[in-house]
């Protein structure tokens, strides 16, 4: 009914979170209305494809010149304090409290119970190796931050089970986040919360 072209975009927009087919639609009729808008989003997206690097120790998206995010490469962090979080966007919203001076360690997605796969693509093995280059061997503390989802409940039970050896303590952010809800959602009081009544 309408070109590859635009059937392809709309494909590929609608697997973009939270949005449809009905909204990639729209998205994409109103991208083909408006030229300029179009042509810097290209334009962007190309800065994004030619200067963004992941980060080789917390695999937080960066720009520059080193192989480590500018959280990593800050002599002033304290690397034996480490927050597990899911996402790139749930280490922003905890940056924003001003509360948290270690580092992190990003793990991509939740263990999803009926995917066997799931369990061993949380990148623990760069994190283990990371550890195990500390001056200690050992990380001073491992904060667990994962959305108190059952995802996120399951998740945090198995990290806790396999880096049980790597700290000297592995402490939750608090319940300040309601059960179900979702850290990059909350307001900064709410994470502050959580993270000074972490357990």
């Amino acid at each position: 009914m309408y070109p590859l072209s635009i059937k392809n975009l709309i494909e590929v927009i609608s697997r973009l979170p939270s949005i449809g087919k009905r909204q990639a639609f729209r998205l994409v009729f109103y991208l083909i209305r408006h030229n300029e808008i179009r042509h810097e989003l290209i334009l962007k997206l190309n800065d994004l494809n030619k200067n963004i690097k992941i980060c080789h120790q917390c695999f937080l998206p960066f720009e520059g010149a080193n192989n480590l995010c500018d959280i990593c490469n800050n002599p002033k962090r304290l690397s034996n304090i480490i927050c597990i979080v899911e996402k790139e966007i749930d280490v922003f919203s905890i940056e924003q409290t001003r509360l948290f001076s270690g580092t992190y360690h990003i793990l991509g997605h939740l263990i999803n119970p009926s995917d066997i796969n799931s369990y061993n693509t949380l990148r623990l093995d760069v994190l283990e190796k990371r550890i195990k280059n500390l001056p200690e061997k050992i990380a001073e503390e491992i904060i667990i931050a994962v959305n108190p989802t059952t995802e996120g409940d399951l998740t945090a039970m198995y990290l806790e089970r396999k880096l049980k050896n790597l700290a000297k303590k592995i402490t939750r952010i608090g319940r300040g986040i309601p059960t179900g809800g979702e850290i990059e959602f909350a307001d900064e009081e709410t994470i502050k919360n959580s993270l000074f009544n972490r357990r």
